[in-house]
């Protein structure tokens, strides 16, 4: 298993507040067998940039502290007209240092340039992966948001907490239609500390595994590709075969 969203730099941002704190968020995810975790930091343009060189310095510190788990670079950038900019000046970096960003987008709206940031970031050769998108409200009322930015290529990463029902049950039930439909291609602890919202994921995946055991089966395939950067083949989005067949009588 691999955790692809997780606030364990500490003293950067909302996530971690000590260096033991996140040392301990680590040993947890060996706990739950992970053997990756990458460490993605909010970043928010014009309210929040993290220095690069800082954050290096940062990481290394957790890498040489521990060992049987690979700490991966990452950042949650917050959408941003200006990504596609500050990523070609270096300011940004993706997973593993690779082409996929994890990108963050408002709780409750779906910004009208979304879709261009997304293809401008393609131009560069970049693939877009959405972070956390089940917890969105605009996605959750209008889930063809969601939709038309996979059919143009982005990668959904969902929290294990939302499969957990750590957020509240409409959350939850929204997050379980997503895997039903293989609208889930990464998962993210998300965690921020050691208590409440820990590196916790073990469950969530057992959650996939007993709704939607292919799509287990292809997280567990492609998510070493995605770290590394690969282009992946998604599973064709699986809209309700039961509504599709009344409606078919419907017709007839």
């Amino acid at each position: 298993m691999i955790d692809f969203h997780s606030h364990i730099i500490p003293s950067v941002d909302d996530g971690s507040i000590s260096f033991k704190m996140s040392l301990n968020m680590i040993e947890n995810s060996k706990r739950q067998g992970v053997k990756a975790i990458c460490a993605t930091p909010h970043f928010i343009v014009g309210e929040y940039e993290i220095d690069r060189i800082e954050y290096e310095k940062s990481i290394e510190s957790l890498r040489k502290a521990t060992s049987d788990i690979k700490i991966v670079n990452g950042l949650e950038l917050y959408i941003n007209p200006e990504l596609p900019y500050l990523y070609e000046k270096d300011n940004i970096w993706g997973i593993n240092n690779k082409g996929y960003l994890l990108i963050e987008l408002p709780m409750r709206d779906f910004p009208i340039y979304t879709k261009d940031v997304f293809y401008e970031l393609r131009l560069l050769g970049l693939n877009p992966i959405i972070a956390h998108p089940e917890r969105n409200i605009a996605m959750l009322k209008d889930p063809k948001l969601l939709m038309d930015l996979v059919h143009q290529g982005t990668l959904i990463q969902m929290n294990a907490g939302s499969l957990m029902g750590n957020y509240g049950d409409r959350i939850k039930k929204f997050a379980e239609s997503l895997v039903d439909k293989n609208l889930a291609h990464i998962l993210g602890s998300d965690g921020h500390n050691d208590d409440k919202r820990n590196t916790n994921i073990k469950e969530a995946f057992e959650i996939i595994k007993s709704r939607n055991l292919d799509l287990y089966k292809w997280i567990l395939n492609n998510e070493e590709k995605v770290l590394d950067g690969q282009e992946v083949e998604k599973l064709e989005i699986n809209l309700n075969k039961r509504k599709k067949m009344f409606s078919f009588f419907k017709k007839n």
